[in-house]
């Protein structure tokens, strides 16, 4: 196996580990809802920046799967895995196909992360939305809502804060490695 491809899937690995991980015990109840927002949109965002497709659509179906399994919202869990996936592919898309991230410095343009992260966000809202009205009706998926324009909003917070620290601690490992 080539050696990229390796370091490739065993970051997909660790980021699949800490997406589960920042939606699964990371997380802050919304009073008055069933709900509540995590980190672990943040780790995709972050996943999305470094890896490549598919390893980050990989890793983020995976961790939000799991952690949908195990707190016990199995129901939801396929519709995460699909809504989870495409928010990486969006936004390493982005990232990836629109110099968002400078060769010369490795600094990153915050216009281009906020518009990748937007546009995740609102495949997060809406993928939720569609979910919620098969799985309920159109009107009991308006609900929801607010609080997932909240934990999309949460998530590109994160994502700002974490992942300057995230390309720092990479760009040390790569830089070693050589």
């Amino acid at each position: 196996m080539e050696k990229s491809n390796m370091r490739n899937m065993t970051l997909a690995a660790m980021f699949a580990a800490l997406i589960f991980l920042g939606t699964f015990i990371i997380r802050i109840p919304i009073p008055a809802t069933n709900g509540y927002i995590h980190f672990g949109d943040g780790f995709i965002y972050i996943a999305a920046l470094i890896l490549p497709l598919p390893f980050a659509a990989a890793a983020a179906a995976i961790g939000g799967l799991l952690s949908d399994i195990l707190a016990g919202y199995v129901i939801y869990a396929p519709w995460t895995a699909v809504i989870k996936a495409l928010m990486a592919v969006v936004t390493a898309l982005v990232f990836h196909n629109s110099n968002f991230m400078q060769q010369n410095d490795k600094k990153f343009s915050i216009v281009k992360g906020l518009t990748a992260t937007i546009i995740a966000g609102i495949i997060n809202v809406g993928g939720y939305f569609i979910a919620e009205s098969f799985m309920y009706t159109p009107a009991g998926a308006i609900v929801s809502v607010p609080m997932n324009c909240l934990q999309s909003a949460f998530g590109i917070v994160i994502f700002f804060v974490l992942a300057p620290v995230f390309f720092r601690i990479l760009h040390v490992i790569l830089k070693n490695e050589k």
